[in-house]
């Protein structure tokens, strides 16, 4: 089934205005198609309160539900598991998606960078398309997720 969702790689932040702010978005990829679905507030307000209310249905108490809705917010992605590709691409005009075919190579780099006596690490991704280059940075280690979504035209470094 084309429309079959294959894999799902969530908060791609994709830099915009000087690397100053920052889009979201969560990969959504079936076998032929990789959309791209902006992650919006809408959207996390919409996860969080269903999950405190299936805590509450769940006769969950205050702090139940509490738990619910930070998991929740983490969550949102998983929601694409449960919806096709065409209502992913059509959630929001933000979204958009391109071809795997067109896709020749991903590259992961893992960027770690020392603040006083913290180690941040940061994962840049590059994706080489017929319709360009586009460039998205995460703060989880996507490899895995990207490597079964497309095989052998993932590559990493490390800086």
């Amino acid at each position: 089934m084309e429309d079959e969702i294959i894999g799902i790689v969530p908060n791609m932040k994709k830099s915009k205005m000087l690397g100053l702010s920052y889009d979201a978005f969560t990969l959504v990829a079936t076998p032929d198609t990789t959309i791209f679905a902006k992650v919006t507030n809408d959207v996390i307000k919409q996860v969080v309160k269903e999950s405190r209310d299936q805590a509450k249905a769940e006769g969950k108490g205050f702090f139940g539900q509490w738990g619910a809705q930070i998991k929740g917010s983490f969550r949102y992605a998983e929601r694409y598991t449960s919806m096709s590709a065409q209502v992913a691409l059509a959630e929001n005009e933000a979204n958009f998606s391109i071809p795997n075919a067109g896709i020749s190579s991903i590259k992961v780099k893992k960027k770690s960078s020392q603040d006083d006596d913290q180690i941040q690490t940061m994962w840049q991704v590059t994706i080489q398309s017929n319709s360009g280059k586009l460039k998205f940075k995460t703060d989880f280690d996507p490899k895995d997720h990207l490597r079964k979504i497309y095989g052998d035209r993932v590559t990493c470094s490390h800086d």
